[in-house]
């Protein structure tokens, strides 16, 4: 009987993992932006929408600005107190919309006869350890400021692998209406799961969003029924690994704006 249990609840983990990792965002500290004067940011690891859990591990998080259609680099500092991550920008030009963007390089997580561990999968199995499934998640997110309703620098593609590039300028976002995006993995348009939901929708339970739709050839539309701050998301699991790393490869993509 135990190691039917035991078998099972690898099982659970093994479909579980993948989806329920931490997302990262990203939220501003400030509300007024000026050119040529810093603007504090953090970057927040959660399973709940804008409420910081953990601090990420500083030397696989990138943070920064998009200027000239380059990603220009931020130092960033672990805030333990805040579970988050600073970082500041200091934006030049404000004629066009601000994005503001974080990286995560993710760790290689492995579900093992010893529980969940950290490390690659030959790393683990050097040790004597039974690894079962090794798996990373790679993470992005982009936010939008200084949107305006001239502003085209909101659909710029970054070229991440998994990506979500809105359609819809987010300073024309209206409760009511639909906001419309394109979604493109390793450069090929996307299909699968899209979930959207913004702050305060709820805050007790973790992994619960206010809206779910399927994109199609790489386009989805999110209906939006309130002002606020929104986060999309798209995940892509199961992508090939590489030998003796990870078996498995997860992309997750986040975008925030304003709706007001």
């Amino acid at each position: 009987m135990k190691k039917i249990i035991f078998v099972l609840t690898l099982i659970f983990v093994l479909v579980s993992v993948p989806s329920f990792s931490h997302e990262l965002t990203i939220k501003a500290k400030s509300n007024e932006m000026k050119a040529n004067e810093p603007f504090p940011v953090t970057v927040q690891s959660a399973h709940k929408f804008i409420v910081p859990e953990e601090v990420e591990v500083l030397e696989r998080v990138k943070a920064g600005i998009i200027e000239d259609g380059k990603f220009v680099e931020s130092k960033l500092t672990a805030n333990d107190p805040e579970l988050c991550i600073d970082f500041t920008v200091t934006p030049k030009d404000l004629s066009q919309s601000v994005i503001l963007v974080a990286i995560k390089d993710g760790e290689t997580y492995c579900v093992t006869n010893e529980g969940e561990k950290n490390g690659s999968r030959k790393e683990l199995e050097a040790q004597g350890l039974k690894v079962l499934r090794a798996t990373k998640n790679d993470k992005y997110a982009k936010a939008f400021f200084n949107t305006s309703h001239e502003d085209k620098n909101f659909a710029s593609v970054l070229g991440h692998p998994l990506e979500i590039i809105p359609v819809t300028n987010p300073a024309d976002a209206k409760v009511g209406e639909y906001f419309d995006v394109k979604i493109i993995l390793n450069g090929q348009p996307y299909t699968g799961p899209v979930w959207a939901t913004y702050d305060g929708f709820v805050t007790e339970y973790e992994n619960t969003y206010a809206y779910y739709t399927e994109a199609e050839n790489g386009e989805a539309h999110i209906k939006i029924t309130a002002p606020g701050l929104w986060g999309i998301r798209a995940y892509q699991g199961n992508l090939p690994g590489v030998e003796g790393d990870y078996d498995t490869f997860t992309l997750r993509s986040f975008i925030l704006f304003e709706v007001k």
